[in-house]
């Protein structure tokens, strides 16, 4: 009776491990099928238990793909909006600093009304007063050679009852047109425009770091999916395994009863039992951890119905095969990287940004040199009108031309500024250098990962075929009494480590594409999401 019970378990134990109807496929205790491509739409889901949200309500269902998830990350997540905000700031900081070259336009206006007791015969009367009204008009703009032009323009009207005066009332007017240019400090465009020529560069830098902050989210958006996709089907493991674990306590409880069986027998599957649910419930728990971390990434605020949704993982996790896949040479790699990488990209405009300033700083250590060149024009006459016209056609014209020299002596600020900018000029380079050895570092890093973890997708598949091989074979020395329940046992629990390997191993090589693309710095971009989705689709096909 005993071995008629044995072998009852056995034939219940193959059914159940060989059909295992609970799992979709590719169900934990099920081997992934090989000549379909196509992943049924209930396999493609990680089901999680029908829980309780954490105020005690339940919790409603939301299937998510992939894309799904990252579009939601890309609308919604604050740290990309902060970043694009700030490149914003920066586009108009650097717009604004152009307007140092602007047209600049002053005006001021003056009276004055005076008294004066006279000294003398020849003073003009006993007391002379005099009435001076002014308008001046000023136009400046400097320009990107280093030089400032000016425009100036005064016109006024003088009323004295001095007897010697040409006139009671007298109009003047003066017109002069003036042109400075820097021959040595301060001169030439490279100089003029260095401000503006560094704000671009903040922008352009602030761009890299929207753009970093980009990949940066994609890549933390995707990890955080196939951490969810896994802990779904670790999930899905631990609950075929608790199954299982009931089951042979029910049939040791009724080998107890029927007197073929004994109570250590139930205690051990009993204990197997608790400790099968223990995982489910640790696995239970990981689940709803995971699906909050892939929220904090894609849900905006508190006020989302997503907080209080089951999040449902609907994209397959990618299988691999070592043979068909197709990665690039370090080389080849790196070289796309010193094209694409953001941190690379910055790193090479720091050092635009200190040879800029050492530039500044090489020019304002030259001695000062300028040349002011003046033209003008001024007028006397009673009569506004003919002051005016006067003044315009250059009647009595009168020009100008000096040279302003200025040497500091010792002049150390400025010398120690260049040697301080040409330190910074060297210390970019070098933090430009590293950050390429650092970059190369990690491509051969994450190609070799790709690899390996390519390679342990193939050796958890493996196991896991020798593993339900092996409890196969198990189960017929079962039935044949050549074997004992507890050693059926034990190939059950090493069939369920290795469904729960081969899972977590097609996570991590999810996650090593992911971390290449970002080490190459084409996360995100079609051609990165092309060559995944090709390793996807080869493997499939396998």
């Amino acid at each position: 009776m005993m071995r008629t019970s044995q072998r009852s378990l056995g034939r219940l134990a193959v059914a159940l491990i060989g059909a295992a109807p609970v799992l979709p496929s590719p169900g934990p205790f099920q081997e992934p099928s090989p000549a379909e491509g196509d992943v049924p739409e209930e396999a493609a889901s990680a089901p999680a238990p029908d829980g309780a949200g954490l105020d005690g309500a339940a919790e409603g269902a939301r299937a998510l793909s992939l894309e799904d998830a990252l579009a939601l990350g890309l609308s919604n997540n604050l740290g990309l909006e902060r970043a694009e905000v700030d490149a914003e700031v920066a586009r108009f900081e650097a717009l604004s600093t152009w307007g140092a070259f602007d047209w600049v336009f002053d005006m001021n206006g003056q009276f004055s009304d005076s008294d004066s007791v006279g000294s003398s015969s020849l003073f003009g009367g006993d007391v002379v007063s005099t009435q001076d009204s002014q308008v001046n008009l000023d136009l400046t703009r400097p320009l990107g050679t280093g030089g400032t032009f000016g425009f100036h323009f005064d016109s006024g009207l003088n009323v004295t009852d001095n007897s010697f005066a040409n006139a009671p009332e007298q109009y003047r007017s003066n017109l002069s047109v003036s042109y400075v240019q820097p021959l040595m400090r301060g001169a030439g465009e490279e100089y003029a425009t260095s401000n503006q020529r560094e704000a671009e560069i903040v922008e352009r830098r602030r761009l890299e770091e929207r753009r970093q902050a980009r990949q940066l989210l994609i890549h933390d958006v995707e990890v955080a999916y196939w951490e969810l996709v896994a802990a779904g089907q670790q999930l899905q493991v631990a609950e075929a395994a608790l199954k299982l674990g009931e089951e042979q306590v029910q049939r040791e409880e009724a080998r107890l009863r029927a007197g073929d069986g004994t109570e250590v027998d139930v205690l051990q599957a009993q204990t197997e039992v608790a400790t099968r649910t223990e995982t489910l419930l640790q696995a239970q728990n990981n689940l709803s951890q995971r699906g909050d971390d892939l929220k904090r990434l894609i849900v905006r605020d508190e006020a989302s119905a997503l907080w209080s949704e089951r999040v449902d993982a609907t994209t397959p996790l990618p299988e691999a095969s070592p043979d068909e896949l197709s990665l690039p040479d370090w080389q080849d790699a790196f070289q796309v990287a010193l094209g694409k990488r953001p941190d690379l990209r910055t790193s090479r405009l720091d050092v635009d940004t200190a040879r800029i300033r050492l530039v500044r700083a090489q020019s304002e250590r030259l001695y000062g040199l300028d040349l002011r060149v003046d033209a003008s024009s001024g007028s006397f006459n009673p009569d506004f009108t003919d002051a005016l016209t006067e003044t315009m056609e250059f009647d009595y014209p009168r020009y100008a031309a000096r040279l302003d020299y200025n040497m500091p002596l010792q002049n150390r600020t400025a010398s120690n500024s260049e040697r301080a900018a040409r330190e910074r000029v060297r210390g970019s380079q070098i933090t430009l250098e590293e950050a390429e050895v650092n970059a190369l570092a990690e491509i051969r890093g994450a190609l070799r990962d790709v690899r390996y973890r390519a390679q342990a997708v193939r050796a958890s598949e493996q196991s896991f075929t020798l593993a339900k091989r092996q409890l196969e074979a198990e189960q017929q020395r079962f039935e044949a009494d050549l074997t004992t329940t507890f050693e059926v046992l034990q190939f059950q629990q090493t069939l369920i480590e290795a469904a729960s390997n081969r899972s977590a191993a097609r996570a991590e090589y999810a996650k090593s594409l992911v971390a290449l693309d970002r080490a190459r710095g084409t996360l995100g971009e079609e051609t990165a999401m092309l060559r995944r989705e090709v390793a996807v689709d080869a493997s499939a096909a396998e």
